[in-house]
């Protein structure tokens, strides 16, 4: 992976950076602070059709977001009438709420109570932190708009974030903070729950792992629209590229609540590594396929595939263009 600079010392840091954050465990749920993009891309996400590693600058970003986070709610925390709390009092951990079986799961930033501007009611709170250039689009909007159509106009995703975050929790208002770098400068606004529209994103995740073996929609059949150009799987929503082989792309795998995934040959529910892994009688899901499903011989199934060609899913190649 090539480097911005030539000293040693920093190369080797985030090559262990690089190594470090790669080598961490596959998310087992589908993330409810992505229900706002493509559902294909989500799907894909979900069942790891491909590994996606990140490069150094990019995690030193991610990880300044949560330097940020903690930042701003250590300030915010120092306000008397305030109430701000990052962990859920009856857990000790960070607040978690989930759906579908588990299989769909979101990690809320915090709640707040006493907001001086509705001190009776409960906030989802979230923490962004951005580049000085989107934190000066954000006042923008807000000075344009509003408080409370901000976000929806400012980042479509974080506002679907926040409707599922309510949602889940029952509560019906949010409020984000968004920061520079570092917390040098920082803004908010607060957000209203629209049941409609959260229960519309909350249903197209939940049919994600209900129809496990339907194909979801994408945002664009053109690979140069804004939303592929700069997706994780664009290579294999667009271009054909392989998908691996493991539990969870494969067709005899099942979501069952837990969440857990169970292996229809041997009927057992199956680990992490073991859904990672995958075995030798592996068998793409017919929605991975490019193609109509003609017959199953057994395990294996032949496919006719858009150009006309047959092709059989004996296990052992990659899944054709």
């Amino acid at each position: 992976m090539k480097l911005e600079y030539s000293d040693p010392v920093l190369a080797a840091a985030d090559r262990e950076l690089e190594r470090r954050e790669n080598s961490r465990p596959r998310r087992m749920y589908l993330g409810m602070s992505s229900g706002g993009r493509c559902a294909r891309q989500q799907w894909f996400n979900w069942l790891w059709v491909s590994q996606r590693e990140l490069g150094a600058k990019s995690l030193r970003a991610i990880a300044d977001g949560y330097a940020g986070e903690d930042i701003a709610a250590a300030r915010i925390q120092a306000v008397e009438e305030v109430v701000l709390l990052t962990r859920d009092p009856e857990t000790g951990e960070q607040w978690a709420v989930d759906d579908a079986g588990g299989h769909v799961a979101g990690h809320l930033d915090g709640v707040v109570m006493h907001h001086p501007t509705a001190p009776k009611t409960k906030h989802v709170w979230e923490s962004k932190v951005v580049n000085e250039r989107s934190l000066a689009r954000f006042r923008k909007i807000k000075g344009d708009a509003g408080e409370k159509a901000t976000l929806r106009q400012w980042n479509p995703e974080y506002w679907v974030q926040a409707q599922l975050y309510m949602l889940h929790t029952k509560m019906t208002r949010h409020w984000m903070v968004v920061s520079a770098s570092g917390c040098r400068d920082w803004d908010s606004c607060r957000t209203e729950l629209d049941r409609d529209q959260a229960e519309y994103f909350a249903e197209r995740m939940r049919s994600m792992v209900a129809n496990v073996d339907e194909l979801p929609e994408r945002v664009s059949e053109s690979p140069a629209a804004g939303a592929c150009r700069f997706c994780d799987f664009i290579d294999v929503c667009h271009e054909g590229a392989a998908i691996e082989r493991n539990c969870r792309t494969c067709r005899f795998s099942t979501p069952v609540d837990g969440p857990n995934w169970m292996c229809g040959l041997d009927d057992v529910a199956l680990t992490r590594d073991q859904q990672i892994a995958g075995c030798g009688r592996h068998r793409y899901r017919a929605a991975l396929v490019p193609g109509r499903e003609l017959s199953v011989d057994e395990l294996d199934v032949t496919y006719r595939l858009r150009d006309g060609r047959e092709w059989t899913d004996g296990g052992a190649s990659e899944r054709p263009v």
